[in-house]
Order: structure tokens, then sequence, then C-alpha cells
């Protein structure tokens, strides 16, 4: 008889996906997901075991009343893939305002993560692709648990239809190397 072995751990097997899909300077990974999923949870583990790391959310890219993906593209991918650093304003959530000279290098390992990080303006430019998956009712919980109880209407009625229509039109899942539980340890 074999000995058992588990598999590979999501933070795991997103390392060796990194590692056998960097061949530059810079390696691009997109992590995408339902609001709710812990797509900023697994980018901030990821980035906390490969030294160097940057993160850029697209919820950076809010504009007080749509998300402006056209400015992620040209402002952040676009000068990355030349070379160039990247210089954006990022929206604050806390303050509902702009805060200016973000900065990211076109050094070591990019993670673009966010609920439109795999929309198809941006998948053919990232080294490896993620997909974070949860359940409705426990997306919606994180949320609320996240923004107040007072964002629950804005979560079923805005939030979540919007996403839902993106990804049914976008299909980004059908992109991903991998899809993640988000329900379950990253570790």
């Amino acid at each position: 008889m074999e000995p058992m072995t588990s598999p590979p751990l999501p933070l795991e097997t997103i390392r060796a996906l990194v590692d056998a899909n960097s061949d530059g300077p810079m390696t691009v990974l997109g992590i995408g997901g339902f609001g709710g999923a812990g797509k900023s949870t697994l980018a901030r583990q990821v980035a906390d075991r490969i030294p160097g790391a940057q993160i850029v959310s697209t919820d950076a890219f809010w504009t007080g009343s749509s998300f402006d993906l056209g400015r992620l593209r040209t402002d952040v991918l676009d000068r990355l893939l030349a070379g160039s650093i990247a210089q954006f304003d990022e929206w604050n959530w806390a303050t509902k305002t702009t805060d200016p000279d973000r900065r990211v290098h076109p050094t070591g390992l990019i993670i673009v993560e966010g609920v439109c990080a795999l929309h198809q303006m941006f998948r053919d430019d990232l080294s490896v692709r993620v997909w974070v998956e949860a359940p409705r009712d426990v997306r919606l919980e994180r949320g609320v648990a996240r923004d107040g109880e007072q964002s629950r209407i804005t979560w079923e009625t805005v939030w979540m239809p919007n996403e839902l229509a993106y990804v049914e039109r976008d299909n980004p899942i059908a992109c991903a190397h991998m899809v993640v539980d988000g329900t379950r340890p990253f570790e």
C-alpha cells in the first residue's frame, strides 16, 4: 500500500504556479472572485510568503460611483508591462476620497486582486489566474460583517447582482488556472 499524501494546500499550489510561470523580472498573479469570497485574504497570505510581493486591488479604481478598470489597465498594467513604475491615485473607502501617488514597481510578484481581476481586459497579461469561490450566504455575511449591517441592502441589490452579471458575461472562472475554496483555510 502506498502512503497517503495530502493534496497541496492552496498557498503551496499558487507558489508552484507562480514559480513555474516566472520568466522575467515581474510575474503578475490575478486573484478574482465574488465579493466576500476571500480574495483579499488570499492575496495578503501569498504576499506574506513571497518577499517583495506587491498587491493592487481593483477596489482602488472605484470612482465613487463605478470601477474604472480602464485606468487599472493604462495606469498600472500597461506601465508595468513596459517596465515602468506604475503611479496612480487609489480610492480610500474609509474617507471616500482618493489617496494620490500609490506606486508599484515592475519587479517580483505583482498581485492584482478583486472581483474583476480576471476580466478579459487583463487576463492575457496575468501569468497566473486564481478564482476564489464561496457560497452566496457566506459572501453576504462576510461583506455585511466588514461593511456594517446598513450595507446589507446594497450587497443584496447592487453588488451581488452586478458581480453575477459580470461573471455570466465575462466568464472569468473558465480562464482560471486554479479555483480555490474560500471557505477553507488557505494555509
